[in-house]
């Protein structure tokens, strides 16, 4: 004989499982806990955006950094180009190797192309690109 006893439930009961279910899953269902959740988060957004721009000003007043480069990511103070197409930041270094061989505007990396078929390179913006 077993030591163990028979269950005394019959086998056509479900099984009883812990499940875990979420803030986020129990939000679903209730319009009054998202809009709490979805403002808590905007909030939140919103407080990490205004740390950053506070931070990102106290290194403009000390260095004179006005952005970075959107090529090397290297500083950029008040000698930056920004792109004729996108209006993002260049260095000079950068803004000199991506001026468009056609129409000579500067264009950032995102919006222009590199022409190897000459001795040398050639920068082409999208709209002259050849």
């Amino acid at each position: 004989m077993s030591g163990k006893r028979k269950c005394p439930f019959s086998t056509s009961s479900p099984q009883q499982l812990k499940t875990h279910i979420t803030l986020r899953e129990a939000a679903k269902s209730n319009d009054v806990l998202m809009k709490q959740m979805t403002s808590r988060t905007r909030s939140l957004l919103a407080a990490g955006q205004q740390k950053f721009w506070e931070n990102n000003k106290e290194n403009t007043a000390d260095n004179g950094v006005l952005w970075t480069c959107e090529s090397c990511h290297t500083p950029v103070s008040e000698d930056g180009v920004c792109c004729a197409h996108c209006g993002k930041g260049c260095c000079t270094p950068c803004a000199l190797s991506r001026q468009c061989a056609v129409c000579g505007e500067v264009f950032c990396t995102l919006c222009s192309v590199l022409d190897y078929q000459e001795v040398q390179d050639r920068a082409f913006c999208l709209s002259c690109k050849p």
